[in-house]
């Protein structure tokens, strides 16, 4: 027997035979999502519903507001973290966030809990990552959405509070008790927080004790007695460290020095050529979040002339249309890079999953054999197990022969 035998995820196959459609249903698209941070993808109800219960202010509603930075919706993230007091508040935000996904088409979630913000309240940074293992597991099998954790440090809080985190999500692996359906249940380790003034580099060290040189794959296609129990899965190329460091230098760390096999974004990349040769050559799957990128204003509307073979220009420009806009995505992918499509934080930008599929065909352009590569990609760098993953991209071979021409 193996240790997936107890697995409920959904098999669920596609029905997309609807000759009044004059496209393919991409919610019929089989999917995963791995770029999701978890207190980030709480429903806004949900939100102002634990404010009430717990006497707390209710922040601001940032929803399909354009920033000119992170500080400001860091109120209302700080918030969603706020709000978890009780184990009730967890097993809630798990299964809603399973929910949400299942109604969006995904199959599989990673999500990445900004654990050590109510660790505290929940008796420590071990007893809530086993907390937060049992709610999953109960999420998984209410909706039969396979789920994996992504533990990650705050660049801003520090190496010793990243250690600590890190010694932690060691010990887990080890111990092997902290599973979800038998599974272990962290399956990458991030690094998220601000980037300007933390680049890849001081965060070396942590990550090869976490996930260790000799375990990075050079491809998705790993066999099962060799894949890393963790894999690394940082942010970089979002906004450039520093001066001296630009994003798409932050992006070839990320891969050089923190040993990714996936990068959340990435998409600064898009400025040097060699970078993206690099990506391409490594098969380093880029998790993109459209709207993410367009609302923090990471790219400028059709700015398409300063995306090629400039690797000093990462400056944000305008990007307040909401109609009209340029992102990199389908260069990325013209390229061969392997891209998925993800929502980061719903409950800060207002986007799904499901609706960045139909941003990227409707605002994009991209094809629904584009789309249905992404999607593919997405179950093939996720972490879920090798036979569920070839069964959902045979599924989604099937959406492509089922739709419309």
């Amino acid at each position: 027997e193996t240790p997936t035998s107890s697995m409920t995820i959904s098999t669920a196959t596609t029905n997309n035979n609807d000759n009044t459609s004059t496209r393919r249903d991409l919610q019929c698209l089989l999917k995963a999502e791995l770029h999701l941070h978890l207190e980030g993808a709480m429903r806004r109800s949900t939100l102002e519903e634990l404010c009430r219960k717990y006497h707390l202010d209710v922040p601001p509603d940032t929803r399909h507001q354009t920033f000119d930075d992170f500080s400001a919706f860091v109120q209302v993230y700080v918030k969603s973290c706020e709000v978890l007091r009780e184990p009730s508040d967890v097993e809630r935000l798990l299964l809603e966030v399973a929910q949400d996904a299942q109604s969006y088409g995904a199959v599989w979630i990673e999500v990445a809990p900004s654990l050590t913000f109510y660790a505290p309240r929940f008796g420590g940074l071990a007893a809530t990552l086993q907390l937060l293992a049992t709610a999953a597991e109960k999420a998984e099998t209410a909706t039969g959405v396979g789920i994996g954790l992504v533990i990650s440090v705050e660049r801003h809080l520090g190496l010793p509070a990243a250690e600590t985190l890190a010694q932690v999500t060691v010990e887990a692996a080890a111990a092997a008790t902290t599973t979800i359906h038998g599974r272990p249940a962290v399956v990458g380790f991030g690094l998220h927080g601000p980037e300007q003034g933390f680049p890849p580099a001081q965060f070396q060290t942590l990550f090869e004790k976490v996930v260790g040189q000799g375990l990075r794959p050079e491809s998705a296609a790993v066999d099962k007695d060799s894949a890393p129990t963790i894999i690394s899965v940082p942010h970089a190329g979002e906004y450039a460290p520093s001066t001296q460091v630009s994003g798409a230098q932050s992006v070839l760390d990320a891969m050089e020095l923190l040993h990714a096999r996936r990068i959340a974004h990435g998409v600064l990349a898009i400025h040097n050529d060699a970078v993206l040769e690099t990506i391409r050559k490594k098969q380093v799957c880029l998790d993109v979040c459209v709207t993410s990128n367009r609302l923090l204003k990471v790219f400028g509307d059709k700015d398409r002339s300063n995306s090629q073979n400039n690797d000093n220009n990462d400056n944000p420009h305008d990007s307040s249309s909401s109609s009209d806009f340029y992102h990199p995505l389908p260069e990325l992918l013209q390229r061969g890079i392997r891209c998925s499509i993800n929502s980061d934080d719903p409950l800060l930008f207002g986007c799904t999953l499901l609706g960045e599929y139909e941003l990227c065909r409707s605002h994009l352009g991209l094809s629904d054999a584009q789309l249905a590569r992404c999607a593919k990609t997405s179950i093939q760098y996720s972490c879920a197990p090798l036979d569920f993953q070839a069964r959902w991209m045979a599924q989604i071979d099937e959406w492509m022969v089922d739709g419309p021409d």
